[in-house]
């Protein structure tokens, strides 16, 4: 099993005192995301990246809110009688599928993740897993996903630094390379003109040609200093449906409103 370690290990400092509790949940969110997250919480991404990834990781933002530290992953689980519960909201839901990956990477508990979705198999909904693989699969988990028809969506962008990018490369190959459905899901930016907006367009340029992909724009604040440096270019939008509303848009028709008429369905389309 490899972890990704890259960047500075330092924790911004929070006022945060509760954890996410472990009883594991089924949601709809405000984008009509059917969430199911096995893990909340990111302890790989936060170590990694003051303020979550890139600056901006809205999952993070709203734990802060709630006065939730999302530093600490939390596996969340249940009774068999629990489970058979959320088994009939899974069921019963409008959609073809359900998200785990929303608020927290489900690679920090792979063998939990994997026997939710075991219990879930029969709801005949297929299982997205939204994942920046900090913590890898094992052949063995490969296989069991496979087996269940899972579909990954590992999430990458122009903004990742060279190892990441790599290292997120390779897994996407070697799930593919496994016969599952891995979609590279590139957070995207209109990159400004200095250097290093250059090199990172090139970078998104190399990752939106891995197809199948998903362009999922970067939602910032204003205040980010990229932003205010113009070395990414965002707009208001205030039709967006969920997180922040500036936007930098690296393709203007890029859909941003709710998941039921999305046309990618998290790569259940493609």
């Amino acid at each position: 099993m490899n972890i990704l370690k890259s960047g500075q290990y330092t924790f911004n400092e929070t006022s945060t005192n509760h954890q996410y509790h472990s009883l594991l949940t089924a949601s709809e969110n405000r984008k009509g995301v059917l969430d199911v997250d096995t893990v909340k919480g990111c302890t790989l991404g936060l170590q990694n990246h003051i303020n979550g990834c890139y600056g901006e990781c809205y999952a993070y933002k709203n734990a802060r809110r709630y006065g939730i530290d999302f530093s600490k992953s939390v596996s969340r689980k249940g009774s068999l009688r629990h489970l058979g519960e959320i088994f009939y909201i899974v069921k019963n839901h409008y959609a073809k599928w359900y998200r785990i990956g929303t608020a927290g990477d489900p690679c920090h508990d792979w063998e939990n993740t994997i026997s939710v979705i075991e219990s879930l198999k029969y709801t005949n909904k297929t299982p997205v897993i939204i994942t920046k693989h900090w913590i890898s699969l094992t052949d063995t988990q490969i296989q069991r996903l496979k087996n269940l028809k899972a579909i990954i969506n590992t999430s990458t962008s122009g903004l990742d630094t060279n190892s990441e990018i790599e290292y997120r490369v390779n897994q996407i190959k070697r799930l593919r390379e496994s016969e599952i459905k891995c979609i590279c899901r590139v957070v995207t930016c209109k990159f400004g003109n200095s250097a290093w907006a250059k090199d990172c367009n090139e970078k998104q340029d190399y990752l939106l040609s891995l197809k199948p992909t998903i362009d999922n724009p970067l939602r910032l604040s204003k205040k980010n200093q990229h932003f205010t440096n113009g070395d990414i270019l965002a707009i208001i939008n205030k039709d967006a449906i969920g997180g922040e509303k500036l936007i930098s848009l690296n393709n203007s028709q890029t859909y941003l409103g709710t998941c039921y008429k999305c046309p990618d369905q998290c790569g259940i389309n493609l």
